[in-house]
């Protein structure tokens, strides 16, 4: 088992398994060669989701049989759920990447998707405080 999940780890790309939205959007969208799973609730889904995305939700995706011969593209709301399931999938042999910062909305209403770096905490070395951060510290003070 060790020396499996060593080559797992040592077999990781350069890119950590990830794409940008951009790059998804560029060189896959409306193509049909590959499966891509919208990992939100069916609610979520409902109210918004990439054109020929499959709804499964994270906790049923072992349900669901999945193709091992086509390429399998995740999202989530903003990249933890794709990065949790993208782990448990490729261990099991699939061909998957996530989309990095999925959707771009936090799962929670009224908690902004921000970093640390968007709310200014510190880091070394200290950089200047961007639009973001002074938007995110507006919305943190309603």
């Amino acid at each position: 088992m060790d020396q499996y999940l060593s080559t797992y780890l040592h077999d990781t790309k350069d890119d950590w398994n990830y794409i940008t939205p951009v790059d998804f959007y560029k060189r896959y969208f409306g193509k049909k060669n590959y499966l891509l799973i919208d990992l939100r609730d069916k609610e979520s889904y409902d109210k918004g989701h990439i054109q020929g995305a499959k709804n499964i939700f994270w906790l049923n995706i072992l349900d669901e049989p999945l193709p091992k011969d086509k390429k399998i593209f995740l999202i989530c709301y903003v990249g933890h759920t794709s990065s949790q399931v993208l782990v448990l999938l490729k261990l099991l042999g699939y061909d998957v990447t996530a989309i990095k910062y999925g959707y771009g909305i936090s799962p929670v209403k009224g908690v902004p998707v921000a970093g640390w770096m968007d709310y200014g905490f510190p880091v070394t070395p200290r950089r200047r405080t961007t639009r973001r951060q002074k938007k995110v510290k507006l919305l943190d003070q309603k």
